[in-house]
């Protein structure tokens, strides 16, 4: 069975295009602009055309966390993913790379098993402090008004004066 999963993972180029393309929306765009001007625009783009402003976890399979799961924990604390797939025994997903150290610390605090190359380190540490699988209390903010989905131009439009 898991055999045609991957072959059938292996084919998924939709997850593959949503994956490319949600990297760019969720680019710090604002932030890059503050920060350096234009110049920070355009770095933010490479950035996000190289994927470098994005981390990925892997998680084995078999390792006791479905990939739903682990998606609604992170989310619970602020945190999206996507570029969520499948490959041999791991589970792969992306988050913003501004958010990969909270996100790391959530996972491990939770017991979720990461196969992946360490963010920071003493994440592992921390998480040991607490007993296996506890999660921190999610905060309590009233949410903004929902603001219409902006496409990848009107994004970068907007960035111009």
């Amino acid at each position: 069975m898991n055999g045609l999963l991957d072959l059938l993972a292996y084919f998924d180029w939709i997850d593959r295009v949503e994956g490319f393309i949600s990297t760019f929306l969720n680019a710090d765009w604002q932030g890059a602009r503050s920060r350096r001007g234009y110049a920070g625009v355009v770095s933010e783009f490479f950035a996000s055309l190289l994927g470098r402003n994005t981390w990925t976890f892997t998680v084995p399979r078999d390792g006791g966390w479905r990939g739903t799961e682990i998606e609604r924990l992170l989310k619970r604390h602020g945190v999206r993913i996507w570029g969520r797939g499948v490959n041999g025994r791991e589970l792969f997903f992306r988050v913003k790379r501004r958010q990969a150290n909270w996100a790391e610390y959530l996972l491990l605090r939770s017991g979720v098993p990461l196969t992946s190359t360490p963010f920071n380190s003493r994440n592992w540490e921390y998480a040991k402090r607490y007993a296996p699988g506890s999660e921190p209390p999610t905060w309590s903010w009233k949410k903004p008004e929902r603001r219409p989905h902006k496409s990848l131009l009107d994004y970068i439009t907007s960035l111009i004066p």
